[in-house]
């Protein structure tokens, strides 16, 4: 923060939600390995839904999707503006040749497939949302793996479940 100053920014005002309550949740860092595991476990596609301002998380995301030889999609038009955005001012990296448009994935095995899409808290717009819903092109099937990478927010719980349930048919 003292270096933010020091470049000239005066006044920062953020928000977190559940900032302030106790958690025994895992540390950024510790995500990753889990992660690894769970993208190199799947034997279909990895589905990893997150926040679309949730940098860090896509990068490790790309990260587990380029060691385990898959191609990485973003869903949702928040996702893919900002990750966009994140590629042009050097946020996020993504090697050569990995990334594809969802008009490709059914060009691949499903195994050699990583989404990465809006909805993890059940959004009814979302990307997510729409596939639980079977209004988008993307199915999620048997050895699939769906994985929702934000804690629940209180008062999202029965668009989340319903989202959850929607994949489950």
């Amino acid at each position: 923060l003292e270096k933010a100053g020091d470049v000239g920014i005066d006044l920062l005002l953020s928000d977190s939600t559940n900032a302030c309550v106790p958690s025994n949740g895992l540390d950024e860092m510790e995500i990753f390995p889990h992660l690894m595991e769970a993208f190199a476990e799947t034997r279909g596609r990895v589905v990893l839904a997150c926040f679309a301002s949730n940098i860090h998380r896509v990068q490790q995301a790309v990260q587990c999707a380029e060691a385990t030889n898959r191609k990485v999609c973003f869903l949702g038009r928040t996702m893919i503006r900002n990750m966009g955005i994140a590629q042009q001012m050097g946020m996020l990296r993504i090697a050569e040749g990995v990334e594809i448009a969802s008009r490709e994935i059914g060009q691949h095995e499903n195994r050699d497939v990583a989404i990465i899409c809006t909805g993890s808290q059940g959004e009814p717009l979302s990307a997510l949302s729409r596939i639980a819903r079977g209004e988008h092109q993307v199915r999620v099937g048997s050895g699939d793996r769906v994985i929702m990478s934000a804690r629940l927010i209180p008062g999202n719980e029965e668009d989340i479940f319903r989202v959850i349930n929607g994949l489950e048919k």
